[in-house]
């Protein structure tokens, strides 16, 4: 155990974690979740939702959403963004519409462009340019391309008026154009792109708090190693714990507040979870080396080893899964031995 730990760093922690977490919710976005989700009052600001259903009888500024149905009958001021079984636009878009989906029925004019994916796509409104591939695309009597068209499709029908360029592929015709391929491939390597920005500000979080809080790090880090089924023990407990309180306290009325705090710190642990456990794999990896380059180098070491294996099919799953316990149950030992051992 690392001696003279700084309490003071603990509460640094975790006061600079909860403060983020606590303002960029409110100050970005409005989140909704539930089975059944009805706005109906106007929200100013972006929504990001996510359940059985949602229906928008209210103007908004933008939504994000991913489960089953989706039912746009107000105005959007700019972008939807939107993933589930049925997804229904009866209203306009200032922006861009990108949605992927079993059924996408577009009853409203979109201000900007359309990407759209489904087993049927089908458009009624008017729109600059629109990319849509599914096992049927439909662009009706009523739409107006001011633009160019795109399809891929088993089957179409198009009788649109469409001021640009028509391009379809289908089993008859391969003019070149977006195929769903090509669809797959753009998404994949946005997805690819944005696990390597994660990655990379992971990497930086991670150097920056260890140069922050070196004594809280140190300790956490050898607590890990020389504890690591206690730890992972204790992070398996903490976050299923932690969740049954949280269901607790949201029952009471007082409550509410509290538990949204607590789960404000846990969902900052949880990021930094892994971060604690390339810092106790490095470390580990270090000792058997017989090397001793310190605490930055041997978190990099670590963290970079560690996302790695993370990507082996299946196995990384499970070495993830590890990995968040370990980092999360190790904190959870330093905090519990830091407040019962003032003096370490």
């Amino acid at each position: 155990m690392v001696k003279n730990l700084d309490r003071f760093q603990i509460v640094f922690i975790i006061a600079v974690l909860a403060a983020s977490l606590l303002v960029l919710p409110v100050s970005a976005f409005e989140t909704r979740s539930g089975d059944n989700i009805v706005i109906d009052k106007p929200i100013d600001d972006d929504l990001l939702a996510s359940g059985g259903s949602l229906i928008v009888n209210a103007p908004v500024k933008s939504i994000t959403w991913a489960g089953g149905t989706l039912i746009v009958n107000e105005p959007v001021k700019t972008n939807v963004i939107a993933a589930g079984g049925t997804i229904q636009l009866n209203a306009p878009v200032g922006t861009d519409l990108i949605a992927a989906g079993g059924n996408i029925d577009i009853n409203g004019n979109v201000d900007g462009k359309i990407l759209a994916a489904g087993g049927s796509v089908t458009m009624n409104g008017n729109t600059e340019n629109i990319v849509a591939t599914g096992g049927t695309v439909i662009l009706g009597k009523n739409a107006v391309i001011s633009r160019d068209a795109r399809i891929s499709a088993s089957g179409y029908t198009t009788q649109a008026t469409i001021k640009g360029n028509l391009t379809v592929e289908d089993e008859r015709n391969t003019h070149s154009g977006m195929s769903f391929l090509a669809l797959k491939e753009a998404f994949n390597t946005i997805i690819s792109l944005i696990m390597l920005l994660c990655f990379i500000g992971f990497l930086i979080l991670g150097i920056l708090l260890m140069k922050l809080c070196p004594g809280f790090f140190a300790t956490v880090t050898d607590t890990g190693r020389k504890q690591i089924l206690l730890s992972i023990g204790a992070g398996i407990i903490g976050i299923i714990g932690s969740f049954v309180l949280f269901v607790i306290l949201l029952i009471t009325v007082i409550g509410i507040p509290i538990a949204l705090f607590m789960m404000l710190l846990v969902i900052a642990a949880l990021m930094i979870s892994t971060i604690v456990a390339g810092g106790v794999f490095g470390s580990w990896i270090l000792e058997k080396a017989g090397k001793n380059t310190g605490l930055v180098w041997g978190f990099v070491i670590g963290f970079i080893i560690l996302n790695i294996l993370f990507f082996i099919p299946f196995l990384g799953f499970i070495i993830w899964l590890v990995a968040l316990f370990l980092g999360f149950g190790a904190m959870l030992l330093t905090f519990y031995q830091a407040m019962k051992n003032p003096d370490l």
